[in-house]
C-alpha cells in the first residue's frame, strides 16, 4: 500500500471490552495445559463495518491522532516510531482515514464523511450497519423439505413443521406466555365485547400473511397501481416555507418527512415487463431501472429475501428503502431518529396488508433481507439511502398450506369464565 500524504482518525469508532479465556503459555512451556482469563479491547470501525481486537499500544496511537484535522503521515510515523506496515494495517481496517486515491481508502473516506454529514447518531449507526445482512441464505439452516419449498404441499399441522417446533422447544424451552397480565394490577374492569364486520373492520379481520400464490393468474396493472397509490402515493400537500412542503400520505411518518422509498420488483403483472422499478411518487409513474426475465426476477426475489422460498412465487415485491438524511436533517444525531425510520416502514407495511386484503390479494412482509445485496443492485450507498424491509403480494391460492395456516376463532369473553 502506498503511504498517503495526510491521515486522521475516523470520527466513528466504538470501543468495548471483551472477556475471554486463553491458553496459559507458562504452563504450556512446562508441559501442562491450562487456561487463564483475559480481557481485550474490541474496536468497531463504522466506515469499514467491521470490528477488530486491539492492542493497548495501538489504542494509544489512535488517541494521539486527531479526527478533526489532517496530519502529515510521514511526520506522524516518525514522531511515534511507527513503520509503514503498521499504518497500512490501520488504514485497511478503517481505523484511520487517509487522503489516498486507492479504492479502499477512498471508500472509507467517503463513508466517514457521509456518517458525519448525514447526521447519523453513533449508536443507531452501530446497530444498523453491524446488523446488515449480505449473501445470507436461510435455506442452508432448514431441512430439505423446507428448502425445496415442499411444505406448500403439507396441511396446516404437517409433521415436518411440528418436528421442528418440538426440537426447538426441547432445546430452548417453551416461549413466554401468549398473554401478559401485569403483576402491578390493582383491579380489573370488564369492557363490552364489540363485534364489527363492516367496512374497515371486515378488512382487518381478513388481513393475514400469505406465502402461497397462484402463478397462473397475473396481478393486474390496476391492482398494482392501486397498491402503489394508496400505500406509497401522495394525496395532499401543505406549503411550509418557500419551496418546502409537507406531504399527506395514508400512513403516519415521523416529523411528516416520509423518507421511505419503494422499488417494485415486478415478476408477474399483466402488461408490465418483469424488472426492477422505482415508484415515482411525484408523477405516479414506474421508472424502469433494470429489465429482467421472469426467472431472473424470481431468483432475485430469493436473493433479496435471504433465500426464503416463498417470495419467488409472489407476483411483485416492494423493496422499501429509507432516505436517512431526509429524517436526520430535522432530527440531527438524535437518539430516537433511527427507530422512527423503522416505525415508518412498519406503518407502511400494515397499510400494504390492508390495501392488498381489500383488493382480494395475499400479502407478506419480511425483515429477513440481504440489505447489502439490495443496495448494490439498486446502486445505493447504504449511508444516504438503504434498504430496510420487503413486502410482497399476489393472487392467493385457496385452502390451507404448510406456509399458510388457518386460525381458530378467539373470544376474550370465553377466557373470563
Amino acid at each position: 500500500m502506498t503511504m498517503p500524504v495526510g491521515i486522521r482518525r475516523t470520527s466513528h469508532l466504538l470501543f468495548s471490552m471483551e472477556d475471554r479465556c486463553t491458553l496459559d503459555v507458562a504452563l504450556l512451556l512446562r508441559g501442562e495445559v491450562g487456561i487463564v482469563p483475559c480481557s481485550e479491547v474490541i474496536v468497531c470501525s463504522l466506515p469499514a463495518t467491521k470490528e477488530y481486537p486491539l492492542e493497548l499500544s495501538t489504542l494509544a496511537v489512535l488517541f494521539s491522532l486527531p479526527s478533526g484535522k489532517w496530519t502529515p503521515c510521514s511526520e506522524f510515523l516518525e514522531e511515534h516510531g511507527l513503520d509503514s506496515d503498521f499504518m497500512s494495517d490501520l488504514l485497511r481496517k478503517g481505523l484511520i482515514i487517509s487522503d489516498g486515491d486507492e479504492l479502499e481508502q477512498r471508500t472509507f473516506r467517503v463513508r466517514d464523511e457521509l456518517l458525519s454529514s448525514t447526521q447519523w447518531y453513533g449508536y443507531a449507526a452501530l446497530y444498523h450497519f453491524m446488523s446488515k445482512w449480505s449473501d445470507v441464505d436461510l435455506r442452508l439452516n432448514v431441512p430439505d423439505a423446507v428448502r425445496e419449498g415442499k411444505l406448500n404441499n403439507f396441511t396446516r399441522r404437517d409433521v415436518v413443521g411440528e418436528a421442528l417446533t418440538r426440537d426447538f422447544i426441547a432445546a430452548y424451552g417453551k416461549p413466554p406466555s401468549h398473554f401478559l397480565k401485569s403483576p402491578r394490577t390493582v383491579s380489573s374492569h370488564r369492557l363490552p365485547i364489540m363485534s364489527r364486520s363492516d367496512g374497515l373492520f371486515d378488512t382487518l379481520l381478513r388481513r393475514k400473511t400469505t406465502r402461497v400464490f397462484d402463478n397462473d393468474q397475473p396481478l393486474t396493472r390496476e391492482q398494482l397501481a392501486t397498491i402503489l397509490y394508496y400505500v406509497y402515493g401522495c394525496h395532499g400537500y401543505m406549503p411550509v416555507i418557500e419551496d418546502v412542503v409537507g406531504l399527506k400520505k395514508t400512513s403516519p411518518s415521523g416529523g411528516d418527512l416520509h423518507p421511505t422509498e419503494v422499488y417494485p420488483l415486478i415478476i408477474n403483472v399483466d402488461g408490465l415487463d418483469p424488472g426492477l422499478y422505482h415508484y415515482n411518487v411525484e408523477r405516479h409513474e414506474l421508472d424502469l431501472l433494470e429489465g429482467l426475465r421472469e426467472d431472473d426476477a424470481r431468483n432475485l426475489a430469493n436473493e433479496f429475501t435471504a433465500g426464503q422460498s416463498y417470495p419467488r412465487s409472489a407476483h411483485a415485491l416492494f423493496i422499501m428503502t429509507t432516505r436517512f438524511y431526509r429524517n436526520f436533517w430535522k432530527y440531527r444525531q438524535h437518539a430516537r431518529a433511527y427507530s422512527v425510520l423503522l416505525m415508518d416502514a412498519a406503518h407502511l407495511s400494515q397499510t400494504f396488508y390492508l390495501v392488498a386484503t381489500e383488493l382480494g390479494l395475499g400479502a407478506f412482509v419480511t425483515a429477513a433481507i440481504n440489505a447489502s445485496n439490495i443496495e448494490q443492485r439498486l446502486g445505493l450507498d447504504g449511508f444516504v439511502e438503504g434498504a430496510v424491509v420487503v413486502c410482497g403480494c399476489g393472487v392467493p391460492v385457496d385452502g390451507p398450506h404448510g406456509l399458510q395456516p388457518d386460525f381458530l376463532p378467539y373470544r376474550p369473553d370465553e377466557a373470563r369464565d
